[in-house]
């Protein structure tokens, strides 16, 4: 390419492609439209994406998660260890009653299918959390 005159700007060696799909004059039309792909994958802004469980993750897995969950509810509710994201200390000892009563109910509904040492911890941490309470209770 011959050079060009002090005046004139070169050609640029790149192309800047505009991929968005809503733009100011509305939604782009995509050229290429899969059926069987649109179906294979939810549209992240569903309702069905939001509320099904990683494929991957066992029922019993995930209840597991939420236990691990309720159990640092209680704790921070109960003031014993501080809110993660806040870092402050706070007890609302309804709410970690409520956290309390959900990690029981869930570990029943799990014990059967957890091997006899896992059902023995998961016991155990129930036991512990509403001893914790009782003493939150009167102090």
């Amino acid at each position: 390419m011959p050079d060009k005159a002090p005046g004139e700007e070169k050609e640029p060696s790149f192309r800047v492609t505009d991929r968005r799909r809503v733009g100011a004059e509305g939604p782009r039309e995509t050229a290429h439209t899969d059926e069987a792909d649109s179906e294979t994958r939810p549209d992240p802004q569903s309702p069905e994406a939001e509320a099904s469980p990683p494929e991957d993750l066992a029922l019993p897995d995930l209840v597991r998660l939420f236990v691990a969950e309720l159990q640092m509810r209680a704790l921070i509710d109960m003031g014993l260890i501080p809110h993660p994201a806040t870092r402050l200390v706070a007890r609302d000892l309804p709410q970690a009653r409520l956290a309390i009563n959900c990690v029981a109910a869930l570990i029943e509904h799990l014990s059967p299918l957890a091997p006899p040492p896992e059902r023995d911890a998961l016991q155990q941490m129930v036991t512990e959390l509403r001893l914790h309470f009782v003493r939150q209770s009167a102090a």
